[in-house]
């Protein structure tokens, strides 16, 4: 099966994305992909903002994205591709980064953003193409069809539990099932902090990670307790109780702090309806 699986991964063709303020090092990775089977660049892209631009118009597979990028560098980037799902227009799971970069000190934070590989430059043929390898397989594993037996499994286990616990016997559910890498992981409800929308998949981040479930944003807020999480912008959902505080702007919108100290904005149109559950809650 693992072979069958390397192979399938192996005859994907990619559909590659340049990033870089520096033609050479542009010209230098068209280069080698050129002597790459299986791989096509769909465009290249010399500033952050037409970077994005590309990716929204051109839905590559990959992206090798040069940190030094102008405009806001490649780490912010990946971050704004991460939150749309691919581009402004949304839609899909975003492309794979793969980043370039002259010496390694970004190279953690680049792996928090969950990067496929870091290569340092001048690239080499063999790092590239283990790359592109992990890329492949990624893909793969993202979109392997499910077997009956499985689907099953998992509807199972993403019923409401039937425990006393908060929700229970309400018909919202008390926990998600996230399959990635040929597992199946539980996530309790209780847990999550804030679910982020990634086209038509949601980041659920928690003190533990952030796994990523196979569902809209849209439809996993009419499956959540109103009493327990709320809708802060298009791009954002909030467990309401890791709500620590909320400071309006000047643009009329306000930010909310969460309990982990991390910052997201609520939108005007949401400001009344999260308000109000607030204080029914104190």
């Amino acid at each position: 099966m693992e072979q069958v699986a390397a192979a399938a991964a192996e005859a994907r063709t990619l559909r590659v994305l340049i990033a870089g303020a520096e033609s050479q090092s542009r010209d230098t990775l068209r280069c080698l992909l050129s002597r790459t089977l299986g791989t096509i660049v769909v465009g290249e892209a010399s500033t952050a903002q037409e970077t994005i631009g590309r990716v929204a118009i051109g839905r590559p597979d990959v992206v090798l994205l040069d940190i030094r990028i102008p405009t806001f560098d490649g780490l912010r980037i990946a971050e704004r591709l991460s939150l749309t799902g691919g581009g402004d227009t949304g839609g899909g799971l975003p492309p794979k980064i793969v980043f370039i970069a002259a010496r390694g000190e970004f190279a953690v934070r680049a792996f928090e953003l969950h990067a496929i590989d870091y290569l340092l430059e001048p690239v080499d043929a063999g790092r590239l193409d283990a790359a592109l390898t992990r890329v492949r397989t990624q893909l793969e594993l993202e979109h392997r069809p499910r077997g009956a037996a499985f689907d099953a499994l998992l509807e199972r286990l993403q019923a409401p539990a039937s425990t006393s616990s908060p929700g229970a016997g309400s018909g919202f559910l008390d926990r998600v099932c996230v399959q990635s890498n040929g597992r199946i992981q539980i996530v309790r409800l209780a847990d999550v902090e804030w679910i982020e929308a990634c086209g038509n998949y949601a980041r659920l981040h928690t003190t533990s990670g952030r796994p990523m479930l196979r569902e809209t944003l849209r439809h996993l807020l009419t499956q959540l307790d109103p009493a327990r999480f709320a809708r802060v912008h298009r791009s954002a959902i909030v467990a309401l109780d890791r709500i620590r505080e909320m400071r309006s702007c000047a643009t009329g919108d306000y930010v909310i702090e969460l309990t982990s100290g991390t910052r997201l904005r609520l939108s005007r149109s949401y400001r009344a309806d999260v308000d109000g559950r607030l204080r029914r809650r104190a």
